[in-house]
This record gives structure tokens, sequence and C-alpha cells, in this order.
């Protein structure tokens, strides 16, 4: 699953959220550069959420939402939400 959106108006950022459900490899980018990445085989939250910081001069709060039912999560959808300032921006399922 590849989930990429923009973030910024006049300094202009690139983030990419990548999440292999087979392997549970999970990476978020923000102009090729690593913020995340990490294997997520086992969890007993629901809701993972991952928060930070886009830019220098004009600064974004980006928060990712991944989804997971409690059964079988790996045979379900897993939705994926990506807010931008609190606004939601894009959205994907695994």
């Amino acid at each position: 699953m590849l989930l990429t959106f923009d973030v910024g108006v006049d300094e202009r950022h690139t983030v990419q959220f990548s999440f292999n459900k087979f392997w549970g490899g999970l990476s978020i980018t923000v102009d090729g550069y690593d913020v995340v990445d990490t294997v997520r085989l086992a969890s007993v939250e629901l809701v993972k959420r991952y928060n930070f910081v886009v830019g220098v001069r004009e600064q974004h709060y980006v928060t990712i939402e991944h989804h997971r039912k409690l059964m079988f999560a790996g045979f379900r959808p897993q939705p994926v939400l990506a807010y931008v300032d609190g606004v939601l921006v894009a959205q994907g399922v695994a």
C-alpha cells in the first residue's frame, strides 16, 4: 500500500506512507528522507498514530492514522488516514 500527498503552499514537501501487509514493513518519508522505518508484526493498538512536523519556514503538523481490526487484521482492510493541520488530506486502504 502506498499513500502519497503534498504538504505546504510556499514550501512544498511530499510525504509518502508505505505499508506491506504481508511482511509488516512500514515507512514514512518526507522528500525521500525517513521519518519512520519499522516492521509492524503485532500490535495491541487498534489505531496507531504517527505525528510529525513538516517544513522549516512554513510548518505543518501531520498525523497519519493506521487502523486495524481486532481479529485477523492481516486478512482484513486496514484504513490509513492522513491529516495536515487537523484536516483530512488523503486516505487509502492497506
